[in-house]
């Protein structure tokens, strides 16, 4: 008698078991990695928050304010120049004469003669720091125009521009630019300020309170939003006196010193800056806060809508 040799193998209704256990434990597990990668890409965005944080508080200490802006703004080099110098881009710029963003000097001359210059290369060494993982800008000249916070008490949801002083008899004051360009042959007062797209700290996609990225009114153009300035309402705080009001007061008449421009703000109300594009990249639903005490906080798109950026 001779045994015969017997064969075993997956009947059809095992092999699609098997399959629907494999796509199974992939439904489980991919949002699982998904998460942990956003994590990652939140805590990195941490880091160089805490990075922003530092070079400022040593600019302070450097110059005794805070830099207009953390970053600076797009750059174009002035034609004939030398030794080469640049300036602030405007829209007539062509943008091939965009310098790339780890190119920028972010210098140039002002009426006093001296150079102006903000946090990138100075007091922070590295153009990434400026940048956020979940930012999936790559071109280095792309720039773009901001928009003032919805909740912003000066301008709300209008278009950044370069602004001077205004003194308006009997009301306040409009402060302007400390670092307003003066260039032979440009204007900028009232053009907008053109920021590099891969700026993560200096501004945001601004978002709706939702979470949705908002568009320009052809509907295809993001939405940015200024993220950092230390002077928010554009005043300084003057009591009123008979003839004019109080200038720089919230609701109930108390001076509004959250902000940078003021000496010794309260640093857990006071906001340095904040990351809104891990919300819109990878819907997260967190929006990642520093304040100047230098804790970086993750607070809900919808509390960031209300409160930010002074309600905080």
């Amino acid at each position: 008698m001779h045994k015969r040799n017997s064969r075993s193998a997956f009947t059809l209704i095992e092999l699609l078991t098997v399959i629907a256990i494999i796509a199974l434990l992939a439904a489980i597990l991919f949002p699982v990695f998904a998460t942990v990668r956003e994590q990652a890409r939140q805590s990195n965005t941490m880091g160089n928050l805490h990075t922003m944080y530092v070079g400022a508080r040593l600019f302070d200490e450097d110059e005794g304010y805070y830099p207009p802006s953390l970053f600076g703004y797009a750059m174009v080099p002035i034609p004939g120049s030398n030794p080469p110098a640049f300036r602030p881009a405007l829209p007539s710029d062509s943008a091939s004469t965009i310098i790339p963003m780890d190119k920028a000097t972010e210098q140039w001359p002002l009426t006093t003669g001296l150079d102006h210059g903000y946090l990138y290369h100075e007091q922070v060494k590295d153009y990434i720091d400026f940048l956020c993982a979940d930012n999936l800008v790559t071109n280095k000249t792309a720039v773009t125009k901001a928009y003032y916070p919805l909740n912003s008490p000066y301008n709300p949801g209008q278009e950044v521009d370069w602004t001077a002083d205004v003194a308006n008899a009997g009301a306040c004051t409009i402060y302007g630019d400390t670092d307003l360009p003066v260039v032979a042959g440009q204007t900028y007062l009232g053009q907008p300020k053109l920021f590099y797209k891969q700026d993560s700290m200096d501004i945001g996609p601004m978002l709706d309170r939702n979470g949705n990225q908002m568009f320009e009114a052809d509907g295809v153009t993001p939405k940015y939003e200024l993220h950092y300035t230390p002077n928010w309402t554009h005043q300084l705080y003057v009591p009123a006196t008979a003839n004019t009001p109080a200038c720089d007061v919230d609701a109930n008449g108390n001076p509004i010193t959250n902000q940078l421009k003021y000496k010794n703000p309260p640093t857990e109300h006071t906001i340095l800056t904040y990351v809104t594009q891990h919300a819109a990249t990878a819907h997260s639903g967190n929006i990642i806060v520093l304040l100047l005490s230098g804790t970086a906080r993750k607070v809900s798109v919808l509390q960031a809508f209300n409160q930010l950026p002074m309600g905080y």
